[in-house]
């Protein structure tokens, strides 16, 4: 018997119902990396923006190693800037190096703050900027605690803070290998330096001022007689052999002076400005006196600093006599 048209068959009535479920707008797991991404790119950025402080322009006779957006400002060691560009001043004889501050480090942009490179550097009296080597050049600073400032002239040197002390004029119609920096000894031991070096005003010698420590000025009479520091001093003969003296390495290679003050006749205190003619060698006489001078104990707390290399330093006390 064929089934009535318009009845459902056996085989349909079998068949299961579809179920139909709302699943909703589901995110998959695949949009949240480049969502992440973007959310942290936003905060940076935001971020950045939030911290960004004054801009200021440095000039400096010489950037090189400088780059923009990598070379850092610093202070202590702590980040407080860096280098957002560099270009040279519209007569091409500077180059100008502009620095985007922190916003929590204003005080660098007031008058007073100070700024230098750093590079590697060996001298005479030290090896620094090392870290540098690897990384390139840096700005350091000091802040500021005037008024604002945005442009400021950068240097090669970090600013110098020398101790107090005597200045004093030593003057030689031939100068030979002394240079600034170069050291001042009193009986082997560093008691000053040599600051600068020029040209008498009437051309007829050469004039060195340097600088006695405080704790040193009592050495220092109106009659203390200077000479140049030998750097090696060679005696003998024939038959003796011959016997060499290295006084330091420093004057080995930029040269000395040394003085030495009479044990009998001791002269007044020299003053600042006071001139001395600055002998080739010392006389025998010279290097017998062993004046009884009182000086100061050390005291760092007074900005005394002991400008001796350590491998140089010798113990001495009150009574000084000659080199």
């Amino acid at each position: 018997m064929n089934p009535s048209p318009g009845a459902p068959s056996d085989q349909a009535a079998t068949l299961p119902k579809p179920v139909i479920r709302n699943r909703g707008t589901r995110v998959s797991l695949i949009w949240l990396v480049p969502l992440l991404a973007i959310f942290v790119a936003v905060y940076s950025v935001h971020d950045r923006l939030l911290d960004r402080g004054v801009e200021i322009t440095l000039r400096f006779t010489d950037a090189t190693g400088l780059k923009a957006g990598e070379s850092k400002v610093m202070h202590l060691g702590v980040q407080v800037g860096v280098v957002s560009g560099i270009e040279l001043s519209p007569d091409r004889k500077q180059a100008l190096a502009h620095i985007r501050l922190r916003r929590s480090e204003s005080s660098f942009a007031t008058k007073g703050a100070a700024f230098w490179i750093v590079r590697p550097e060996i001298s005479m009296q030290e090896i620094s900027g090392l870290g540098t080597v690897l990384s390139g050049p840096i700005i350091d600073s000091n802040p500021g605690d005037g008024e604002l400032q945005t442009d400021f002239d950068g240097s090669e040197k970090p600013p110098t803070q020398m101790p107090e002390g005597l200045s004093i004029i030593l003057r030689t119609p031939n100068l030979q290998r002394l240079q600034p920096d170069s050291p001042v000894f009193f009986r082997g031991i560093q008691v000053g330096l040599v600051q600068d070096i020029q040209l008498s005003s009437d051309a007829t010698s050469a004039e060195i001022h340097a600088l006695i420590q405080r704790r040193y000025i009592p050495l220092v009479k109106a009659n203390s007689q200077f000479w140049t520091l030998s750097a090696i001093d060679l005696k003998g003969g024939l038959f003796s052999g011959v016997q060499m003296k290295v006084e330091s390495l420093r004057s080995l290679m930029s040269g000395g002076v040394a003085f030495a003050t009479p044990d009998d006749k001791i002269g007044l205190q020299a003053q600042n400005g006071d001139a001395f003619d600055l002998h080739d060698e010392a006389k025998k006489e010279w290097l017998v006196w062993s004046a009884k001078i009182a000086i100061e104990p050390n005291d760092p707390a007074r900005g005394d600093k002991d400008l001796t290399p350590p491998k140089e330093r010798q113990t001495t006390g009150a009574a000084v006599g000659p080199n």
